[in-house]
This record gives structure tokens, sequence and C-alpha cells, in this order.
């Protein structure tokens, strides 16, 4: 089921001040005042906005290696093999689109670059990776192998 979230987003713990007032404010009954940041109607926008954002072919095909290689990572000459017991779904190649698209709209861009695809890609691979137990024996994390393959299939 974890796979059928977008993205693993790591999260840092707030400071001990921050999250003292973390506690004093959901300790202690207050009218919360919410504020809204967006409108439904301006998230449907950006949403519109995020499917013109044009991702070539040639970085389409990037995604699909990266998610390959996953799979079979010996048809990428990655010797990691032994390290994954199963590679990433489907979803990750729709996600990993998806999320490079939102990143190049987030930075201002009408199209995705390789570099939009790497700077997404631990988020959305690093739940989908299982690992073997030699993997684990060894400290090898799903970041682990998902930095090799960044690292070593060639960049379009």
């Amino acid at each position: 089921q974890i796979d059928r979230f977008m993205l693993k987003c790591k999260v840092i713990h707030p400071s001990r001040d921050d999250e003292r007032r973390i506690m004093n404010r959901f300790t202690r009954k207050t009218d919360i005042k919410i504020k809204p940041v967006l409108s439904a109607q301006q998230i449907q926008t950006m949403r519109d906005v995020l499917d013109q954002v044009y991702c070539d072919e040639k970085v389409g095909d990037y995604i699909l290696d990266i998610v390959f290689a996953t799979r079979t990572p010996a048809e990428y000459k990655l010797n990691i093999k032994h390290q994954i017991e199963y590679g990433a779904s489907p979803r990750a190649t729709l996600y990993l689109n998806m999320a490079a698209r939102a990143n190049a709209m987030l930075h201002g861009r009408a199209y995705a670059t390789p570099q939009d695809v790497k700077e997404i890609a631990h988020d959305v691979l690093r739940h989908r990776i299982i690992l073997t137990y030699e993997a684990e024996a060894e400290e090898v994390t799903s970041e682990d192998i998902v930095t090799k393959i960044l690292n070593e299939l060639p960049v379009p």
C-alpha cells in the first residue's frame, strides 16, 4: 500500500523550542483560526498548469531507465541485483514524471529536465525499492541504491 503514496519526504525533527510550541498549541483548548493558503480554484489552476509542463521523450526515456534499473540492474551494467528484492512499480514511472514536471514548474520552467528528475528521484523511489536481507546486512539503504543508479546511468 505504501506504493500509493507519490513521495516519501524526509522531515527533520523540530527544535526543542519549536516542539514545546507545538505541544502547547495542541494540548490547550483554544479556538484555532485556520486561514486558507490557496482556494480550490487556485489548486485546480496549478494542476492545469502542471499538465502543460513539457516532458521531452529523452527525459521520459531517462525516467524509464531509472525505474527499469531498479528491476533489471544488470541490463544497465549495475552490480546491485543482489541488493534488490523488488524494484519500483509502474507507479514510480508515473510519479517520477509528474514530480519532475512539478519541480520544473516550481522553478518557473514550462519543461522538465533530467536535473528535475534527479532532484526528485529519491523522494519518489525511496519507499518503492525493497531490499534483500543481504543489502540490509550490509547496511545498504534504498537511498544508496537510488544514488548509485543516478550516478551511473547516462544523463541525456
